[in-house]
């Protein structure tokens, strides 16, 4: 009897760790993560998940090459990711899905350094229509490119690269034929031809050219600048081809023509919920950048890098209970809260009603304020500096800093602050504090030179104190100064301060104008009607790219004007 029951037992738990060996087979397969991969992307793709194993031994994938037509098909659920090349202007299937930048290719066309109108050059740039009537003119001479009477001749090369000459045949707007009859060399060659001509032109993709130990252009080339509004100069919001960090940072925000990118992108039906996935896709994006450089593409920027990190926090999520003996306190819980809704669904209803019958008039008319400077407050004994900062000597003689109403106004409610810590040495123009808005961030310089004193321990908790009372209660900083008698000859008081206040409204619109209009300028879609007043806080729900562009060329140059 005995060795029945125990011969019973042993059969049954053989069965239940056969079905528990099943179902973790099973589990495992299901977990498993599919990587579809066009075939540009393969060799790239390889070395990703190559040197991701490397530290994750038990990352479960499946690598399947696939067409860009095949892409909507093949991906489903919440487990498979393709990665793929497209032009940043070009539309496609993967338009709809979920998407996230992991590098780029990007087109450039360069010269020698050494050219004689490498100077000229850097002031007017050239525009594409130009640069098209001396490719497609049998008498190719730079008087036609500079508009002087120089004939010297131009001599063009192509990297032999199918993206490349795709792209510059977009560029220049000429047939794929054209550039097919131009001199095709290897990377080597075609650096040794730049190098050594000064009368060369030349399109390659832009790691082909940059440093990567340097950080910087390859010797004796230069980008060539693109005029793009066509006026004959080029402006500041053009003017991004001094080194490749500024440039790299220029293309990500919008600045260089939507035709010579390529975006290398992680596409999915949905945001990626499955661990595996986003941990990969994290790692592709901080450590995995590096290998992006390494294989003739080029990586993300620091902020972009931190864009991609946020977008790749999952969302909270409730978790969901399906066991049997949870059901009935799920249940329990589910009338709980529809009981709780209609508590507050009344408790509002009359309260709303009770308002109303109190003041019938209330809120039948939205006024919509506007950003101009009757929106803001001038107070007076304060002084005033240009990185947008006040400051306020104190009986003891301390400095008490503060933001201007001007800023805040224009970025909306700030969730977080960078401050410096007590004891810290400032200097003046140099960075003293960063306004974050929901990741989004601007710093600015610090108006005197000295020691932080004392920080305002409430900013810390409530931020938005500086928006709420950026002359009261948000202050920042006291600081001891150590150079006060010459710094003050910087700071503006009174109607000066309102006159170069008005100066920066006519700035900040020149800037919404050229910075959001460049953007989408292949579109044709203007971002900004010019002359048209501002909204309060017209920066508050723009890109990361907009405020990172608005740092560079507003905050940064604010001193110069």
């Amino acid at each position: 009897m005995r060795t029945r029951i125990l011969t019973t037992v042993v059969l049954l738990l053989l069965i239940v760790s056969g079905a528990r060996s099943q179902n973790a087979e099973n589990q495992a397969i299901n977990d498993q993560v599919k990587i579809f991969t066009t075939l540009e992307m393969r060799n790239l793709t390889e070395v990703w998940i190559d040197k991701y194993r490397q530290t994750n031994t038990d990352f479960n994938f499946e690598l399947t090459p696939v067409s860009r037509a095949e892409i909507n098909s093949k991906i489903e659920g919440d487990n498979s990711i393709a990665i793929v090349m497209q032009q940043a202007d070009v539309s496609s299937n993967i338009g709809e899905m979920w998407q996230l930048t992991l590098g780029r290719e990007v087109v450039v066309t360069v010269f020698n350094k050494a050219n004689p109108l490498a100077k000229e050059l850097a002031e007017t740039g050239v525009s594409v229509n130009k640069l098209a009537t001396v490719f497609q003119n049998n008498n190719k001479n730079w008087g036609t490119l500079a508009g002087n009477e120089n004939h010297k001749p131009v001599n063009f090369y192509v990297l032999d690269e199918p993206e490349v000459k795709v792209s510059v045949a977009k560029f220049l707007e000429v047939d794929l034929t054209e550039i097919n009859t131009l001199e095709s060399l290897s990377q080597a060659n075609f650096l040794k031809a730049v190098k050594n001509d000064v009368n060369a032109i030349g399109f390659c993709r832009l790691s082909a050219i940059t440093d990567l130990d340097q950080q910087d252009f390859a010797e004796n080339i230069a980008l060539l600048p693109i005029d793009r509004n066509k006026n004959g100069r080029l402006d500041y919001y053009e003017n991004i081809y001094a080194s490749s960090e500024q440039f790299e940072r220029s293309v990500w925000i919008g600045k260089y023509p939507h035709s010579m990118i390529y975006n290398i992108y992680a596409v999915s039906s949905a945001f990626p919920e499955n661990a595996e996935i986003n941990n990969f896709l994290s790692w592709i994006t901080s450590s995995g950048q590096v290998l992006v450089a390494q294989n003739g593409f080029t990586e993300l920027v620091h902020s972009e890098k931190q864009s991609n990190l946020e977008k790749l926090t999952p969302p909270v999520l409730m978790a969901e209970y399906e066991t049997a003996s949870t059901r009935s306190t799920a249940f329990f819980r589910i009338v709980v809260a529809f009981l709780g809704v209609l508590v507050v669904f009344f408790v509002v209803r009359h309260f709303i009603r009770k308002q109303k019958a109190k003041a019938p008039l209330l809120n039948k008319t939205r006024y919509v304020k506007l950003l101009n400077e009757a929106s803001l407050d001038f107070p007076n004994g304060l002084y005033f500096d240009k990185t947008h900062t006040w400051v306020f000597m104190e009986e003891g003689g301390r400095v008490k800093m503060g933001v201007d109403d001007f800023i805040s106004n224009v970025t909306g409610d700030y969730t977080r602050l960078i401050m410096k810590s007590p004891g810290e040495k400032v200097k003046r123009m140099e960075p003293v504090v960063t306004l974050i808005r929901k990741g989004k961030q601007i710093t600015l310089n610090s108006p005197v030179s000295g020691t932080v004193k004392e920080i305002n321990e409430s900013l810390v908790a409530d931020p938005f104190i500086i928006n709420n009372e950026p002359y009261g209660e948000g202050w920042v900083y006291k600081i001891e100064p150590s150079n006060w008698l010459r710094e003050t000859q910087f700071f503006k008081m009174g109607n000066s301060y309102r006159e170069w206040i008005i100066g920066e409204f006519s700035r900040l619109k020149d800037f919404l104008a050229c910075s959001l209009n460049i953007m989408n300028l292949e579109e044709g879609k203007p971002a900004f009607q010019e002359g048209g007043e501002l909204m309060l806080h017209p920066l508050k729900d723009l890109d990361p790219k907009v405020w990172e562009d608005f740092q560079n060329y507003f905050i940064n140059t604010a001193d110069t004007h």
